[in-house]
């Protein structure tokens, strides 16, 4: 493994505070990257295989590895991003939840939802009125019917407007059943949309477990080893929040290695007009859209094993292809992907892949060159030498990530349009470059350019951009404040609070000055009470009630979070290979 050298220009220089070391992990599906950053840059670099099935174990080597020759008493901050949520979902490896719905009248949910709900009595109206209150012994006979599972869910249509209901239905669980953890919709998530909601209360109350015992082991592996800086892990918006919050939400750590790459990109290449970001990894390509040097975000937010979520996340989408992908003839016809078994015979492994191609072509030095050379003869016709076939692997691997852009395109463009703007002046999306990170993305991405007939970019620290992207990540939260002033009260659903407040003295000024006090005691609860000083405003809305001819109130809701983002900017000057 070679040196690493980038400058970096930090906050500190910028602000004159101080600064440590940050110390960033990422476990990706081939291998466990980890990072050192201090003060412009970067120290050292591991990059060991992830252990699969016990993926601490890999973390636990790949720390190891870093912190050789630095002091772990010097480590300011350890961020990571996990594949441990994201895996357990994908392959089905969740534990059983309870899931109870209060979605009162007038909606077929009826196959809407990743387990059949037990609906509850109760309704609450848009405004946040209580129409109908729950029934405490339907509660009792439904968990009853849940024996056997440790974790339930409960969420309700209008919570994010009068949570009340949720916590009472929660409370009686607690005192009927006493379950482990029991996860409510509107802490989860503020925002309007019932199923998203729903959504994402069941699946946190399915990974509940699990995170908790990679949270404590992951802890006591890094005191372990004599650090004690704060823990954080990545969220799917790019964001960090600290351990111990994530374990009460622990579904916003789904996605996190995507999350990682982009923020890597941010760190070192942000592009400046339309392009596309590829993170060309062991077993998939993560591909992000940018626009103006910022990633867009997923409409209404992540899907789940297909299900809808109110999860914040950037528009990612991921294809069956990298390095270590299986290829093989099918009907004479060469195929890769998208399974794998194990790494390029040119480092060891028994099956031809992508990353063996690209060693025979020289576009990577990973591995032996006979060896790769053996792989790709026994893929050739009688009338193809090896290094045929693997410019034709090649051809078909950059073929699939393209087609996967361009239906990424054709989905965005056939997105809704809600702004004027965007209708009179358009809003085509015509990528100008393609980033590429990722261990893969030196042989991979420049196919992928040409095809799309524009410039490539493969930053200096492209094979661990993504364990950088966890080191620098910005902690975030968000919060949504809603108020209805005919009514005389707040609700601030992320905190489960409704406060009271005088009809005649609330305005709009009011409730952003409320929201960014909540945020701060959010914030301050979870950790993080130094980020507060990047507040971002997501949206506002004021309107007014009219009953008779006459207006009498207001409905205001703002949101409001911590911007994601990096918190250093990476120049970098040269690289080696790492």
């Amino acid at each position: 493994m070679g040196q690493l050298a980038v400058r970096f220009i930090t906050e500190s220089e910028v602000k004159g505070e101080g600064n440590g070391m940050l110390l960033g992990i990422d476990v990706g599906g081939t291998f466990t990257d980890a990072v050192v950053v201090d003060n412009g840059k970067i120290l050292a670099i591991a990059k060991k295989p992830t252990t699969q099935g016990n993926l601490l174990n890999g973390i636990v080597e790949a720390i190891d590895k870093v912190l050789e020759h630095i002091a772990p008493a010097h480590i300011q901050r350890v961020a990571l991003s996990t594949t441990v949520v994201t895996n357990s979902l994908v392959e089905g490896k969740t534990e059983a939840a309870g899931l109870l719905l209060i979605p009162g009248p007038g909606m077929n949910i009826a196959g809407l939802l990743p387990v059949e709900p037990f609906i509850l009595s109760g309704y609450i109206d848009h405004r946040g009125r209580e129409v109908s209150r729950p029934n405490k012994r339907e509660v009792e006979n439904v968990v009853q019917q849940l024996k056997g599972c440790r974790t339930l869910a409960v969420a309700g249509k209008f919570a994010v407007r009068n949570p009340a209901q949720e916590q009472l239905v929660a409370g009686w669980v607690r005192e009927t059943y006493a379950p482990e953890h029991v996860t409510m919709g509107a802490q989860v998530s503020g925002t309007l949309n019932f199923l998203r909601r729903a959504n994402s209360a069941y699946f946190n109350a399915t990974v509940w477990r699990i995170f908790q015992m990679f949270a404590a082991a992951i802890t006591k592996a890094v005191a372990d080893r004599g650090i004690k800086a704060p823990l954080y892990i990545l969220k799917a918006d790019g964001g960090t929040m600290p351990l111990s919050h994530a374990e009460d939400v622990p579904v916003e750590a789904i996605f996190t290695g995507p999350a990682a790459s982009v923020l890597g990109v941010m760190a070192m290449a942000a592009p400046e007009s339309q392009a596309v970001s590829l993170d060309i990894g062991g077993t998939t390509t993560d591909i992000a859209l940018w626009e103006n040097g910022v990633p867009l975000f997923a409409p209404g937010g992540a899907r789940i094993n297909g299900f809808p979520t109110a999860v914040r996340s950037f528009w990612l989408r991921s294809v069956g292809v990298g390095g270590d992908s299986y290829v093989r003839r099918e009907n004479g016809q060469i195929v890769v992907g998208p399974m794998r078994f194990g790494p390029a015979m040119a480092l060891g492994g028994a099956q031809p892949t992508v990353s063996d191609a690209m060693r025979l072509l020289e576009l990577t030095q990973y591995g032996e060159f006979e060896l790769a050379e053996l792989a790709m003869q026994r893929l050739a016709n009688p009338n193809q030498t090896a290094a045929d076939v693997a410019r034709e692997v090649l051809g078909i691997a950059a073929g699939l990530i393209s087609q996967a852009i361009r239906d990424m395109l054709a989905e965005q463009a056939a997105a809704p349009v809600y702004k004027v703007e965007d209708i009179v002046y358009g809003r085509e999306f015509q990528p100008q470059m393609v980033l590429g990170v990722g261990g893969a993305a030196g042989g991979l991405a420049p196919m992928v350019a040409a095809e799309l007939g524009v410039p490539c970019i493969v930053p200096p620290g492209a094979m661990v951009a993504n364990a950088i992207g966890a080191a620098i990540a910005r902690p975030t939260t968000e919060i949504t404040l809603r108020a209805d002033t005919a009514q005389g009260y707040y609700t601030v659903p992320e905190l489960g609070i409704k406060q009271e407040f005088d009809k005649g003295k609330f305005s709009l000024d009011t409730a952003w000055t409320l929201a960014a006090g909540h945020l701060r005691e959010r914030a301050a609860a979870s950790g993080m009470a130094e980020a507060v000083a990047d507040m971002e405003r997501l949206y506002e809305e004021e309107f007014n009630v009219v009953r008779g001819f006459y207006t009498v109130g207001k409905i205001i809701t703002c949101k409001l979070q911590i911007k994601p983002g990096v918190l250093i900017t990476v120049t970098a000057k040269e690289s080696a290979g790492v």
